[in-house]
């Protein structure tokens, strides 16, 4: 067997089956990411053979990718309610605030993130076991990518700025993905002598490509020639460097204007070599002047293309269009040749962001990001969708992009023993395929416990999956049965309202209050109600438990009316007739006379049907039975003697 790894390797591992030309290896699909291996026969073999393999054969679970952390989880958890709130936020606000939802909704599903990120961090910094730490830094460096990913197609397609101005929202993206700069100069300022620490000028670089112009001059005020008229002209010119602000009320245009001027006195300062005495400085105000051989020469401190991209727009080309971007990517990639596979596959991913082609960003996102989780290319595409930005067109197998992601990520979720409710939430929002899948699962799910068996059939009840719903209870009612948990199996089968298993689990009962002489899970047989009507041998149950509380309550009358309304309507399977016959002997034996002839007779009748039928219940009677026939038959005879007497006494009575 082969399953591929998080770099896209193939692991290989061994299933222990023997070997036999007569046997071959097959499979069937489990939950999710899951495989039921098997050996089973060739066709055309012997019998025995076949008999033999059969008897000796395993089933492997085979699953991959199975793991999930718990920070993971708490991430699958968080972003869930996000999800599912914006769903029905689509449904009904309109397209304009829909917008600022969809904006609000990627930031949630980003913050998420980085909080998941940062106690991933906690927990490899207090890890003392060496491969698990490996494990959680690669957890880490994969959420780091995933939230640089999303934030550059937050700014790209999701949270446009207007009129395209994109530099502003990519400084910020900068700053918040390259922290080194900021470490760097902490770590600058707490030392004994900040000029003299060998990154003093590094740091400085690095805040400087990131338009930090703010800390470049705190930091450039700490050296002990910040008096100089060389550092106060460098101090002046990145005091006056112009910004880029919506909140300020400036044209685009004026801010150019600006901007050009500033440019101008930068280039005028250095041809005038007022910094030639510090090549530190010249080298800082090289990069305002937007120098193209100062950006190569500095390409370890941006690290990155995309890194040195931005950098080169902040002084060369501020009010860069968003749709520019693309002319920009060639010549700062071919600053750095040599990467890393891995570094290569996230630099495709981003390209393909910045040259505007969203179906190759998930693609790739697909091959390199969904071998753990399909979480980032689902939830991004969802909101990419709501934005308008994907296009809407179905796939060849009748579904669009979005809704064939999140049946990935809801089929992923479904391998997870905990997680099969959060993935049928997303099956919800999947229009074309959703209910179908969900009617697969949910057949497949196991029913380890009652508990779990009542919420996946309140599943399947809020989404009207009677089928599916009368299933479940048909298999934990027969789970019950063979248990001989009877009261719960006619629980389960009265939900289930399947008339033939019912109908079992009711003779069940009759037969434990024939060998017992009571009935067991009172409670339930009392509170019927109208399920008492879906079948006789139910209806008698409750109506036979109904003739007890008349007897026990002292209505004789009740009693012996609802008794042999049951006999007559031959409701009660034959071999429960002796018990309703020997019933009614206590019955027949009091003071006054309680049966009428006709009803007499319809006792003695049902007594003679038994003995003419001789069914097994009555030929296998106990001597102490016989004894009590004996009585009952005796009692049956004085009872209609009497009755006959006393019907033809109250006629005469009424003739006279």
């Amino acid at each position: 067997m082969a399953a591929s790894t998080v770099d896209g390797e193939v692991e290989v591992f061994t299933l222990p089956f023997k070997k036999s030309r007569n046997l071959k290896l097959r499979s069937v699909w489990g939950m999710g990411k899951e495989l039921y291996m098997f050996q089973s026969q060739i066709p055309h073999k012997e019998r025995e053979e076949s008999q033999r393999s059969s008897s000796e054969s395993k089933i492997f679970d085979v699953q991959w990718n199975a793991e999930m952390h718990d920070i993971a989880r708490k991430l699958v958890n968080e972003t869930h309610n996000i999800f599912v709130i914006l769903q029905g936020q689509v449904k009904s606000l309109s397209q304009s605030i829909l917008y600022s939802q969809l904006r609000k909704a990627s930031k949630q599903y980003r913050a998420v993130l980085k909080a998941c990120s940062m106690e991933l961090m906690q927990i490899a910094d207090s890890c003392t076991d060496e491969s698990k730490k490996l494990k959680y830094e690669e957890h880490i460096q994969e959420f780091e990518m995933v939230q640089l990913i999303w934030s550059l197609c937050e700014i790209l397609f999701i949270d446009v700025a207007p009129g395209g101005l994109v530099l502003t929202s990519l400084l910020d993206w900068l700053q918040w993905h390259f922290q080194e700069g900021k470490q760097l100069a902490t770590k600058v300022i707490h030392s004994d002598q900040p000029c003299e620490h060998p990154q003093y000028w590094e740091a400085i670089y690095r805040l400087l490509l990131q338009g930090d112009t703010e800390n470049v001059r705190k930091l450039l005020a700490l050296n002990v020639y910040s008096h100089s008229d060389s550092f106060i002209a460098a101090d002046e010119v990145l005091k006056k460097m112009p910004r880029w602000t919506y909140q300020h009320a400036q044209s685009v245009a004026e801010y150019e204007m600006k901007w050009r001027h500033w440019r101008e006195e930068c280039v005028r300062r250095y041809e005038a070599a007022q910094f030639a005495a510090y090549p530190e400085l010249e080298t800082i105000v090289q990069v305002l002047c937007g120098d193209e051989a100062v950006f190569k020469d500095l390409k370890d401190c941006c690290e990155t293309w995309y890194h040195l991209l931005v950098s080169k727009l902040l002084y060369q080309n501020p009010t860069c269009r968003i749709q520019d971007l693309t002319y920009e990517i060639k010549p700062c990639q071919a600053v750095y040749s040599n990467s890393s596979p891995q570094i290569q596959e996230l630099d495709n991913i981003l390209q393909a962001a910045l040259e505007f082609d969203l179906h190759q960003v998930i693609k790739d996102s697909c091959t390199f990001l969904s071998n753990r989780s399909w979480w980032f290319v689902s939830h991004l595409a969802d909101i990419l969708h709501h934005c308008g930005q994907l296009d809407p067109q179905e796939l060849p197998f009748g579904s669009n992009l979005r809704e064939y992601l999140l049946l990935e990520y809801a089929t992923s979720l479904m391998a997870h023993k905990s997680l099969y409710q959060v993935g049928i939430d997303y099956l919800d929002f999947c229009p074309v395929f959703g209910r179908s899948y969900i009617e697969a699962y949910v057949e497949r799910i196991p029913l380890e416990t009652e508990r779990k068996a009542h919420k996946i059939l309140h599943i399947c009840l809020e989404r009207d999956l009677l089928v599916q719903a009368q299933s479940i209870c048909k298999v934990m009612g027969m789970k019950c049965l063979k248990q001989e948990r009877f009261g719960s199996a006619l629980s389960w089968f009265l939900k289930s309202k399947d008339a033939t298993v019912i109908k079992q689990v009711t003779d069940r009962f009759l037969n434990e209050y024939c060998e017992e002489g009571k009935f067991s899970h009172l409670d339930l047989i009392d509170h019927l109600g109208p399920s008492m009507l879906i079948t006789n041998s139910l209806t008698f149950l409750a109506k036979y438990r109904e003739f007890h509380t008349f007897y026990n309550n002292g209505d004789v009358k009740g009693a012996v009316n609802l008794l042999l309304s049951l006999i007559s309507s031959r409701l009660a399977p034959k071999f429960f007739w002796m018990t309703m016959l020997m019933d009614a002997l206590p019955l027949l034996n009091l003071p006054e006379v309680v049966f009428n002839v006709s009803q007499t007779y319809e006792l003695l009748h049902c007594l003679e049907e038994l003995q003419r039928d001789g069914t097994s219940n009555y030929k296998n009677l106990k001597e102490t039975e016989i004894e009590k026939l004996k009585l009952l038959r005796i009692a049956l005879t004085r009872n209609l003697a009497n009755a006959i007497l006393q019907e033809r006494s109250v006629r005469t009575v009424s003739i006279s």
